[in-house]
């Protein structure tokens, strides 16, 4: 859960904020008038959310995704020492 921050306690708590942001993997929604104008997070964490979403543009991997979880859903489990030796 996000933690809603009104936008003047935001300007006086900036730097500290971005601060936590970057060290903690903190985030949280800046308000104004107690509605949310804009979510602050971290860079790598933008980063992921932005490759994860390019993941599911791709239709192909999404679908061997899905057959996976599928298989694993039946029980069709593969050993990962399995996969390594056949890959190699």
């Amino acid at each position: 859960m996000l933690e809603a921050i009104p936008i003047t306690h935001a300007r006086k708590l900036f730097l500290p904020s971005i601060e936590r942001v970057a060290r903690d993997l903190y985030k949280f929604v800046v308000t104004r008038r107690g509605k949310p104008v804009a979510v602050v997070l971290s860079y790598v964490e933008y980063c992921q959310m932005v490759e994860t979403l390019r993941l599911f543009e791709d239709g192909k991997l999404v679908g061997e995704v899905e057959r996976g979880m599928e298989q694993a859903e039946r029980g069709e489990l593969v050993q990962l020492d399995y996969m390594e030796e056949h890959d190699a």
